[in-house]
């Protein structure tokens, strides 16, 4: 009898290991995917969101409202970002020759106007 419910025991704690499981995966994927992390530097929405939250405040990047005001007026774009970054020691140099990433950081500044 001991057999049986430590089997039907072990059969239910197994079961109910499997779908977290597969859902933390899932999770880890849509994570992955939404970074956009392109080779070993700071993803490009991480980037952005540094910004807009004061990081590079003291090399002249605004915060806030100030960061969307600055972009929409063109005071401040994905190459300027990438510069400040760099500076920073947050990013490689040779991220300004990554169309690629500076078209992300682009599109990541527009997507705050939006918030």
């Amino acid at each position: 009898m001991k057999r049986i419910i430590l089997g039907s025991l072990s059969a239910v704690i197994l079961s109910s290991l499997a779908p977290s499981v597969f859902a933390s995966e899932e999770v880890a994927a849509i994570n992955l995917q939404g970074s956009r992390t392109i080779g070993n530097e700071l993803p490009p929405i991480t980037l952005v969101q540094l910004a807009y939250q004061g990081y590079f405040k003291d090399l002249g990047i605004p915060s806030h409202g100030g960061l969307i005001a600055a972009f929409v007026s063109k005071q401040v774009d994905a190459e300027t970002l990438v510069r400040t970054a760099i500076a920073k020691g947050r990013l490689s140099p040779e991220t300004l020759n990554n169309q690629e990433y500076l078209n992300i950081v682009s599109t990541d500044l527009h997507s705050l106007m939006s918030h």
